[in-house]
């Protein structure tokens, strides 16, 4: 927690006559409904600047959390709720559907798309209450986004763009608890991120590692996902359809060299240091068993804690081959010989026990092999070992749209 946001908090306390130690907190009705629990006002929230009588929410800025990760942030799908209304009501118009008679069975209203340079847009959707808006904030207004932003400079954009339009920012609103069948439930009333996509680069040495890269991450399982190539053969991905998580990598130069063709300089330099993009989507049901759902868990420091968790053991896929060895003869006997028969093109299933088989491929992971992926290479006497390292921003580089 920072200096500023101590001092605030201390400050509300004294205000209530409470003690050093506890959150500002009024007893009284929660959302849920019912006088059994206890909202939990945290300083930096709807309720205007501390220290002042100003009626404006504050915005989520970089000194109410942490957004130091090994990632910058792609897409973003967030919305907040305003329960006492009156907002600019803004859409694109409506889509109704009717049944034989006439009868509205449902209508949904469609969002005003909002576009920026470089054929850049998001969408924004607000119908008097619920203020929405979704779209690659980190690539929004720019020409490209190899290198991006954090989730707070994302949040900082996206309320820049929903001020266009007259609305308040997202904010992450007040806590609240409720106590349901003998344990406490908290949530929040501010913003809620129903998907964000995560994303870092790392380099493979070259071009030609970081395609050696692609054709080994196709080799591999991401839980119980196997690793897919896609037609064009550059990208490996893994989840594609699912509710929950999608991760893929790919070889950034070659999307470049489709989307952005007359970036020169900055496709020459990912070729040369063989840039490999990693990217995740995480999307709400994911995010609420995370408990990083709500911009008020930001502020206490455990969702981004949880993202930065889910990022690393995501892409631990990338370097599960860290120690590779040059020669199989270094591999204890009993994985040697399983590993030269996989290798071979065998399918060691039918000739090791069900037991064996899953002890060995455990432990053949960390060499880069699984044996749960049928092996369509070619036999190689010696396995070839590129590591892969975080990506460094050239200098020349300018993340300013």
């Amino acid at each position: 927690m920072s200096r500023r946001l101590s001092a605030v908090l201390a400050h509300a306390e004294r205000q209530r006559g409470g003690g050093q130690d506890c959150l500002p907190t009024d007893a009284g009705f929660t959302p849920g409904g019912g006088r059994d629990g206890l909202v939990t006002r945290p300083v930096c929230a709807i309720g205007g600047t501390p220290g002042t009588d100003s009626p404006h929410p504050v915005c989520l800025t970089g000194e109410t959390f942490d957004d130091s990760a090994p990632f910058f942030v792609d897409w973003l799908t967030v919305s907040q709720e305003h329960t006492q209304g009156g907002l600019p009501v803004v859409d694109a118009g409506a889509v109704w559907c009717v049944d034989e008679d006439g009868e509205v069975e449902w209508k949904t209203t469609k969002a005003v798309k909002h576009e920026g340079s470089w054929e850049t847009s998001l969408a924004i959707k607000c119908d008097g209450f619920r203020v929405s808006l979704a779209g690659n904030v980190g690539r929004f207004g720019r020409r490209d986004n190899v290198f991006g932003f954090g989730l707070v400079e994302c949040l900082r954009r996206a309320n820049e763009v929903l001020a266009f339009y007259g609305l308040p920012p997202f904010t992450a609103g007040q806590q609240w608890h409720r106590i349901t069948k003998g344990r406490v439930v908290s949530s929040w009333t501010g913003a809620r991120i129903s998907r964000i996509d995560l994303t870092a680069n790392y380099e493979a040495g070259s071009h030609d590692n970081a395609l050696a890269v692609l054709g080994y991450l196709a080799t591999q399982h991401k839980g119980k996902q196997r690793g897919r190539t896609v037609p064009q053969g550059t990208t490996v991905d893994w989840g594609r359809g699912s509710r929950r998580q999608y991760w893929k990598a790919y070889v950034k130069a070659t999307e470049l060299l489709h989307h952005t063709p007359d970036r020169v300089e900055l496709i020459d330099h990912c070729q040369a240091v063989g840039l490999v993009r990693f990217e995740g989507t995480v999307r709400s049901n994911a995010l609420s068993d995370l408990g990083a759902a709500y911009l008020g868990d930001y502020q206490r420091g455990w969702a981004m804690a949880q993202l930065i968790r889910l990022f690393n053991e995501s892409s631990e896929i990338l370097t599960r081959a860290e120690r590779a060895t040059d020669d199989l003869d270094a591999l204890p006997r009993p994985l040697r010989a399983t590993a030269r028969d996989y290798l071979a093109g065998m399918d060691v299933r039918h000739v090791l026990s069900r037991r064996t088989f899953y002890r060995h491929r455990k432990e053949l992971l960390p060499f880069g092999i699984d044996l749960a992926v049928a092996n369509v290479m070619p036999f190689k006497p010696r396995v070839q070992v590129v590591e892969l390292r975080p990506a460094q921003q050239p200098d020349w580089y300018q993340l300013a749209a």
